[in-house]
């Protein structure tokens, strides 16, 4: 943890820490560390067993999704299934363990990249406000950790101690140079590091949040061919998928990774993958961009309530080598098996791209097409029973033969179909 808070401050972050000075379970320590948090632009979770039997791990990070922070778990200790809660199984994690050096320079890369798009953000709002965005205050980033026992490494905390740090995030030096260098009158300073320390029991955990969405801001346009089938489209959101932490994703370990700019789907027998952790509602949908190899096996869906409960819905499609079929559930019944209606013919080793559209009452829309050749298309057009209308649905990858690369992933809204 202090070789964390270390490295983090010569990059040029600032950083606090609440296991110094404040005495635990009193008012002040405890407002103290809600301040931190709630202040902080992520929250960094150091993984190890004795984190993942931690009460006030599980008490801060929950806190924390409350206020809708970024997560980034870092391992630096014991197994996956020693030190992976639950709820964090499917994230994507810095691992520490062999390569402190190089696990560093990872987080460093995944806090640069996350500060970098959040400043985007700010440059691309009204011009009113880029005076203010110049004064802009240093941002915090939270970490939670909980350590017993010392490692080889002498970053390791005692045992029973417990430590957040809140890295207030100006950024790194070189960054806020080459970010700020293009805003008119920059006045950045440098940011400094304010650490404290505290010791505190240790319980077993039951919760621990969901990664919040990172926005990604690569401008990727709207296809002409979707106005063919809807109304007013919009893009909402863009994921190119150059997060190294996969932010926005839920994804299963050994299952997929985003590697190249490309989100891939591993196949294995489980049939695991990836999600997307924001709800897509009706008036809403997705478009991305998909590749796979020969003698590949996947599917992509949205669905809705619980599997293989009576309140579960699914809808989406199945490929098995060049074959496409309609992958729809209703509770435990599988209503799926049918081709896509058009003329397109799928072919291995090249891109094609999706639509599926939410429409109201129990209305989808699903369209394939091959971008570089847009006159032929695959689809399914369905008007579904009242048990479908009213939904949000999550977006899934999943494989079981094939890596399956995807990119340009888009959210979109729309006011009707055509």
């Amino acid at each position: 943890m202090r070789r964390i808070s270390f490295f983090l401050r010569d990059q040029g972050f600032k950083v606090w820490v609440d296991n110094e000075k404040l005495i635990p379970g009193t008012a002040a320590w405890e407002e103290s560390i809600e301040n931190a948090i709630k202040q902080a632009l992520a929250v960094v979770v150091v993984l190890s067993p004795e984190s993942k039997n931690s009460e006030w791990v599980r008490r801060e990070i929950t806190f924390a999704d409350q206020f809708n922070k970024r997560v980034f778990p870092v391992l630096v200790k014991g197994s996956e299934e020693d030190s992976l809660p639950l709820r964090l199984i499917t994230r994507q994690y810095i691992d520490m363990r062999q390569d402190e050096n190089q696990g560093l320079s990872n987080l460093h890369a995944a806090l640069t990249f996350y500060v970098e798009k959040k400043q985007t953000l700010e440059m691309k709002r009204p011009v009113e406000r880029k005076k203010a965005i110049n004064a802009l205050p240093a941002t915090p980033i939270s970490v939670a950790s909980s350590q017993n026992k010392p490692l080889s490494r002498k970053w390791i905390l005692p045992a029973g101690i417990f430590a957040t740090l809140c890295i207030l995030l100006i950024g790194a030096l070189w960054m806020g140079y080459q970010f700020f260098s293009v805003l008119p009158s920059s006045t950045q300073s440098n940011p400094t590091l304010s650490i404290s320390t505290i010791s505190i029991p240790v319980e077993t955990p039951s919760h621990i949040p969901a990664n919040t969405s990172v926005p990604n801001l690569a401008t990727v346009a709207v296809p002409d061919i979707t106005l063919n089938y809807l109304n007013n489209v919009q893009t909402l959101s863009t994921d190119t998928f150059d997060d190294p932490l996969g932010g926005g994703w839920n994804i299963d370990i050994n299952a997929g990774k985003i590697d190249g700019g490309d989100l891939k789907i591993i196949g294995n027998e489980n049939w695991d993958g990836a999600s997307r952790n924001k709800k897509i509602g009706e008036g809403q949908g997705i478009i991305v961009d998909f590749s796979y190899p020969t003698d590949s096996l996947f599917e992509v869906f949205m669905d809705s309530g619980e599997y293989q409960t009576d309140s579960y819905r699914r809808f989406g499609m199945y490929i098995e080598n060049n074959r496409v079929e309609l992958n729809q559930h209703k509770g435990s019944t599988d209503l799926g098996g049918a081709k896509l209606s058009g003329d397109l013919t799928l072919e291995s080793v090249t891109t094609y791209s999706l639509l599926i559209a939410i429409l109201p009452n129990g209305e989808f829309v699903e369209i394939v097409w091959n971008p570089s050749d847009t006159s032929k298309t695959m689809y399914d057009h369905e008007k579904l029973d009242a048990t479908w209308a009213g939904r949000t649905w999550t977006f899934n990858l999943k494989a079981n033969q094939g890596t399956i690369l995807f990119d340009n992933f888009r959210e979109i809204k729309f006011s009707g179909a055509k």
